[in-house]
C-alpha cells in the first residue's frame, strides 16, 4: 500500500511537471514565426567585454537560423531543420553538419539560444518545495528535468520558475551528469504576452576563464518565413526574408 501511494505521488509530481514546462514553453511559441535582434555581450576573466549582433529567424517549432551582422562575424550562419544543425561559414561552398550543443558565441550555443523546447524535449518531476529565485527573490517551483528526445540539447537539468510560469533560472548538465550551462533570464511584457528580454549564460565548462554571455532580445517582428531560409543548401546563396 505504501508503494503504491509513493508511486501515485510520482505520478502526480510527473504531470504537474509536464504543466509547468507547457506553461513554461509559451514566451517562446508565442514567436514561431519572427525575426528577433539580439545583442551578445562576452565576458571573460581579465579580458574586455566583446560584443556581437545577429538576427534570429524562428520558422515554427523547429526551424531557426541566425545570421550574424557584426563586422567580426559577418556572414556567419547557423541553421536548423528538425533534428539537424549546420554551420555556414562566410564563402563556404557546402553547410557544415554540428551538433546544436556547439558554441554560437561566447560560451553561448544555438541550443542556449534557439532550441530548448522544454515541454516537446523533455519530462520533469516537481520538487516536494518550492526554492527562491530571481531577483528580487520569489519562491519558484523546481523541476528535475530528463531529455526524452533525441533533439534535447541537454541531458538533464533543473529549472527555477516562479509564479507566472516564467524560467528564472536553469542549470543543464551533459550526459555524463556534468553541469554545462547556467543560465538567468528576463521577460517583458508585449502585446499583453511575456516575451524574453535577457538571458545571461554561464558556460560552467570554462573554468577559471568565467565564461559569460548575455543575450539582449532587442526586437521582435512577426513575419512570414519562406521554406528556403532554412535550407542549409540554398543558404550558401545570400539570403534576405521580408522585413
Amino acid at each position: 500500500m505504501f508503494s503504491a501511494a509513493l508511486l501515485a505521488l510520482a505520478v502526480a509530481a510527473q504531470a504537474d511537471a509536464a504543466a509547468l514546462l507547457q506553461t513554461a514553453d509559451a514566451p517562446r511559441t508565442a514567436f514561431l514565426h519572427a525575426v528577433i535582434d539580439v545583442r551578445a555581450i562576452i565576458s571573460e576573466k581579465d579580458k574586455p567585454d566583446r560584443l556581437a549582433e545577429f538576427e534570429l529567424y524562428v520558422g515554427g517549432e523547429d526551424r531557426q537560423l541566425v545570421i550574424f551582422k557584426d563586422e567580426k562575424n559577418k556572414g556567419r550562419k547557423f541553421i536548423t531543420n528538425g533534428d539537424k544543425t549546420w554551420l555556414i561559414a562566410p564563402n563556404a561552398s557546402r553547410p557544415v553538419a554540428i551538433t546544436a550543443r556547439q558554441r554560437l558565441i561566447g560560451g553561448a550555443s544555438f541550443a542556449d539560444v534557439a532550441r530548448v523546447r522544454l515541454s516537446k524535449d523533455y519530462s520533469g518531476e516537481l520538487r516536494d518545495q518550492p526554492e527562491p529565485c530571481g531577483e528580487p527573490a520569489r519562491p519558484c517551483q523546481v523541476p528535475d528535468i530528463r531529455a526524452t528526445s533525441k533533439a534535447a540539447p541537454y541531458t538533464t537539468g533543473i529549472l527555477w520558475i516562479d509564479d507566472k510560469g516564467l524560467v528564472r533560472k536553469a542549470v543543464y548538465a551533459l550526459a555524463s551528469g556534468k553541469p554545462a550551462r547556467e543560465a538567468h533570464f528576463d521577460y517583458r511584457e508585449s502585446t499583453g504576452r511575456a516575451t524574453l528580454s535577457k538571458a545571461v549564460i554561464v558556460d560552467l565548462l570554462s573554468g577559471e576563464q568565467a565564461l559569460t554571455t548575455t543575450l539582449e532580445y532587442l526586437h521582435y517582428r512577426q513575419t512570414p518565413m519562406p521554406d528556403e531560409l532554412f535550407d542549409p543548401e540554398r543558404a550558401v546563396e545570400p539570403l534576405s526574408a521580408e522585413r
